[in-house]
């Protein structure tokens, strides 16, 4: 029998496991794996309660799920595969600790339904210059005609504008500044947590912990001109409010409010009532639609094409990393581990390589 089938309850805990694990390290790689950790936990089946539990199977279906995940454009493929990684280390240390015979995570019919970690760089999506400038000259357009026409009413087209600069110009995260549903503490960026006199948002990073993220000049003005737009009433209010009617009336129904006859907008912002702050799913139905409208080149808009989150990160470190090298990209985005910039970019390192190399042999 293989031991790692094992569904006896007696044994290690996996919490009990995941804390001497995870206490054994430090820094920010401490803080990913406990944040990786207890979501694995979470996902586990109730039969599956201690380290002994875990079997090729559990961790088959494990690499499924993540696999999901990748293809429903909730993570990246390297992500999943880093999450796979980061529970296969736990698995390891219970067989160094002697708690396991050996390490069911490590088995190759349990890692098959990973997604492919080869990826190359190139083929991922980068917010090129040109579709940067398409976006970004298509939101401030609509923005100034919206004001002109609506005044004070203007306010999706004036917030719209700001999620898109703040997006195309300072490597955020999508979910460091948007709500995200998968995780309770990722809620969208606060007011609170905004100085534009001294150029930067302090957001909830990777690591799990706050971090400090500069604002270029051209994100000023538009996060400026939407907070004087929007007036909150209060600090704690989210800097990209959604106006999706069904989780307004749910703001208004939690503040122990009636449901009101009219605009539901209206109502909370009459009221003081703190609205949601916009999803990541939402931000991703505003970009299709924006990619299409603004007719962004280098999109196969027919066939369902357009800008992504992601892409938008990857086209601010993509120009920092051409313009300033690897280690400014690598403190814009946050890496905490050089080779992630490293391998982002590996197009860009072969390019220039070829580039180079032509000299050597132009003479011959």
């Amino acid at each position: 029998m293989d031991p790692t089938d094992s569904r006896s309850s007696a044994g290690k805990s996996l919490e009990k496991a995941r804390n001497e694990f995870v206490d054994e390290r430090d820094g920010n790689y401490a803080s990913n794996l406990e944040y990786v950790l207890d979501n694995w936990i979470d996902w586990t089946p109730d039969h599956v309660r201690t380290l002994e539990d875990v079997s090729k199977r559990t961790m088959r279906n494990y690499a499924a799920h993540l696999k999901r995940r990748e293809t429903a454009d909730a993570i990246s493929a390297p992500t999943a595969r880093t999450y796979y990684n980061y529970v296969s280390a736990l698995l390891n240390w219970g067989v160094e600790t002697g708690t396991l015979v050996e390490n069911p995570a490590e088995k190759t019919n349990a890692k098959k339904p990973l997604p492919s970690g080869t990826t190359n760089s190139s083929e991922q999506q980068f917010w090129q210059p040109e579709q940067r400038r398409a976006i970004t000259e298509y939101v401030d357009e609509r923005a100034r005609e919206a004001i002109a026409a609506d005044g004070t009413d203007a306010f999706e087209e004036v917030r719209d504008r700001a999620v898109i600069y703040t997006l195309a110009y300072t490597g955020v995260r999508g979910s460091e500044v948007l709500a995200d549903s998968r995780h309770d503490d990722r809620n969208g960026l606060r007011w609170e947590n905004v100085n534009l006199e001294r150029g930067v948002i302090t957001v909830f990073g990777k690591s799990q912990d706050e971090e400090e993220v500069g604002l270029t000049g051209q994100t000023i003005e538009p996060l400026r001109r939407l907070r004087t737009l929007v007036d909150p009433p209060s600090a704690s209010w989210p800097v990209f409010p959604s106006r999706h009617p069904p989780s307004l009336y749910d703001a208004i129904d939690s503040a122990g409010h009636e449901k009101p006859d009219g605009d539901a907008w209206e109502y909370v912002c009459e009221h003081g009532i703190e609205p949601p702050s916009m999803s990541t799913s939402g931000a991703r139905t505003l970009l299709k639609r924006l990619s299409e409208e603004a007719e962004v080149p280098g999109l196969d808009l027919e066939g369902g094409e357009y800008l992504t989150l992601h892409g938008a990160r990857r086209g601010v470190g993509e120009a920092l990393y051409r313009e300033h090298g690897a280690q400014r990209a690598q403190r814009t985005l946050r890496h905490a581990d050089p080779k992630t910039t490293s391998e982002m970019y590996a197009h860009i390192e072969a390019s220039e390589l070829g580039e180079d190399n032509t000299a050597v042999f132009d003479d011959e």
